[in-house]
C-alpha cells in the first residue's frame, strides 16, 4: 500500500500523564521520542498526519494538533475532535504511547475497513479501543452518545458498525507485544527491554 491522500492518521496524546508524572509522548526509547514511532508507521501509510492534544509540548513535530472539543470526559473527546478536523473519510487511530504496533496489522486493519465505520482489533481476548481504523460516519453516533452522558469509547463504538478484527499468531507482524502501551515509570522500564528485543 503507498502512500495516499484519502487515509488520515491520527495520533492520540490527549491525556494528561499522571501516572507518568511527564509526558508519555516525549518519552526516550533508544533515542527516539515514543511518540516518532507512531509517526513513522502512520507516515508509510498517510499523507495527512494529526495530533489530538491540548499541550503545546508537541508544537514542535510541525504536526497540526487538535484540541478536544470537550473537556475532562476522556479520551472520546480526542477522537471525536480529531475525526471533526480530518480532511478524509477513513482514519487511522493510534495512541501515542503504542510504540510497537506494525505496518502489517495495521495494513491488515485497512484491509478488513470495508463497508465498516470502525474497524477495532481483538488481542488476547481483549478489545483494543485507542487503536483501529474509523470513518467520519462515526461522528454522529459519538456527539449523540457525549450527549446522553457515555464517554466510554468501547460502549460507543459498539453501538456502530463495528468490525472487532481478531489479531492472532497467524498474522504477519503478530508478536506479544503489539498493544503494550505506557502508563507509568514500570511500564517505560519493560519497553526499554521490549524494544532491545525487536529491534535485536
Amino acid at each position: 500500500m503507498k502512500n495516499t491522500e484519502n487515509i488520515s492518521g491520527i495520533i492520540l496524546c490527549g491525556g494528561k500523564s499522571k501516572r507518568m508524572g511527564k509526558n508519555k509522548a516525549l518519552l526516550m526509547l533508544e533515542e527516539k521520542h515514543v511518540i516518532a514511532y507512531v509517526i513513522e508507521l502512520l507516515a508509510q501509510l498517510c499523507n495527512n498526519l494529526l495530533i489530538s492534544t491540548n499541550s503545546k509540548d508537541l508544537d514542535f513535530l510541525k504536526i497540526k494538533t487538535v484540541p478536544d472539543e470537550f473537556q475532562n470526559i476522556g479520551p472520546i473527546a480526542g477522537i471525536l475532535s480529531a475525526l471533526k478536523q480530518s480532511k478524509t473519510d477513513k482514519n487511522i487511530i493510534l495512541s501515542c504511547d503504542t510504540p510497537f504496533i506494525n505496518k502489517d496489522i495495521v495494513k491488515y486493519m485497512l484491509a478488513n475497513s470495508k463497508n465498516y465505520d470502525v474497524v477495532l482489533p481483538v488481542f488476547n481476548e481483549h478489545l483494543q479501543p485507542m487503536t483501529g481504523i474509523f470513518s467520519k460516519n462515526i461522528i454522529p453516533l459519538i456527539e449523540n452518545e457525549i450527549k446522553a452522558g457515555n464517554f466510554i469509547p468501547p460502549r460507543i463504538f459498539e453501538k456502530g458498525n463495528l468490525n472487532k478484527l481478531k489479531i492472532d499468531k497467524n498474522l504477519k507482524g503478530w508478536h506479544k507485544h503489539l498493544f503494550f502501551n505506557i502508563n507509568n515509570p514500570t511500564d517505560y522500564e519493560k519497553a526499554k527491554e521490549i524494544i532491545k528485543n525487536i529491534s535485536g
